[in-house]
């Protein structure tokens, strides 16, 4: 069990003894593990190495092993800090990978049918122009919780000319994006200027389309819009919006009434999905786009109206009331 911290199968098995006996010599050692004693000391050096011994008080000839509370602990603190250090690589090589995807994709599908816009000017320029000629109906996901008052002053703008023209409009939030005034109020505004809204507990992407015609996603992965692609391909356009349509199926109008019964509450079922996939609090809250802290006192709410201490409770009371 212990190799994991870098320590053999002999050099664990001697802190094994030295724990339980720590009177015994090299030779009682080598004689309880029926190994020579020079192997036993390769295990003592192996050990001390790694801050597991020290010397016996008043016999500084002589070595005793530190508590493992103490010493073990240490060496997890490190393997935890290089695991971390390894997801955080793992995410950025896997940012590259999708930022070196869709320069391929930009450069390999059909000619006309991408579009790689990495200038924000340029991004906003392109925006403007096929909301300005839209016709029928714009649709957009706008995930990542609050919006930033850029975003809803831009959403504002294009609304207000798109909705005096009579263009139908529908816009996703995911739910936790409600806790913001900002935007709160920005919803508000949108359903009573004519707009359709619509709450998720989540959303899968940023995501703007046109007359199902031409769509624009994220450049890279994340809930922002600082690089887009624009894509007018059929299969792909069509694709898009019947991900539109699953997705706003099942979200709920912003202004209809909350349903008494709270556990039917769309954000209460995501977080027990969420507890059933074994996310953490802090994947939970990359989800939702939330912070920890939030997410930590959404998960709080949702425990005591099960009437649970626990992640396990929890999942135990939502399947016995059949949310999952």
């Amino acid at each position: 069990m212990l190799e994991v911290l870098g320590l053999d199968a002999r050099a664990s098995r001697v802190y094994e003894v030295m724990v339980s006996q720590p009177e015994w010599t090299v030779a009682d050692i080598a004689a309880h593990l029926a190994v020579a004693p020079d192997e036993v000391r390769d295990a003592l050096d192996t050990l001390a190495r790694k801050s597991l011994l020290r010397p016996a008080e008043g016999h500084p000839e002589r070595l005793r092993a530190i508590n493992p509370a103490i010493g073990l602990s240490a060496l997890l603190a490190g393997q935890e800090a290089e695991l971390a250090e390894q997801r955080a690589q793992i995410a950025r090589t896997r940012q590259e990978a999708a930022r070196l995807a869709s320069r391929w994709t930009a450069t390999h599908v059909p000619h006309g049918s991408v579009e790689l816009l990495e200038d924000e000017v340029e991004l906003r320029r392109r925006q403007e122009e096929l909301t300005a000629r839209v016709r029928l109906e714009v649709l957009s996901f706008l995930p990542g919780g609050a919006q930033s008052a850029d975003v809803l002053a831009v959403e504002r703008e294009a609304a207000e000319g798109c909705l005096a023209r009579g263009v139908r409009i529908r816009e996703a939030f995911t739910t936790s994006a409600m806790n913001d005034a900002a935007t709160s109020a920005h919803t508000d505004w949108m359903a009573r200027a004519g707009a359709e809204v619509r709450l998720a507990p989540a959303l899968p992407t940023r995501l703007v389309v046109w007359d199902s015609h031409t769509a624009l996603v994220p450049a890279e992965p994340g809930p922002g819009l600082r690089a887009g692609l624009l894509l007018t391909a059929p299969g792909i356009v069509t694709a898009l919006v019947a991900l539109f349509e699953a997705v706003w199926a099942g979200a709920e109008p912003v202004h209809e009434e909350a349903p008494h019964d709270r556990s039917a509450d769309p954000q209460d079922l995501q977080l027990v999905r969420f507890l059933r996939s074994g996310l953490t609090d802090e994947a939970m809250s990359r989800q939702l786009g939330v912070s920890v802290r939030t997410t930590r006192r959404m998960l709080a709410g949702l425990y005591a109206r099960l009437g649970a201490r626990c992640r396990f409770e929890a999942g135990y009371e939502a399947a016995r009331r059949g949310w999952l």
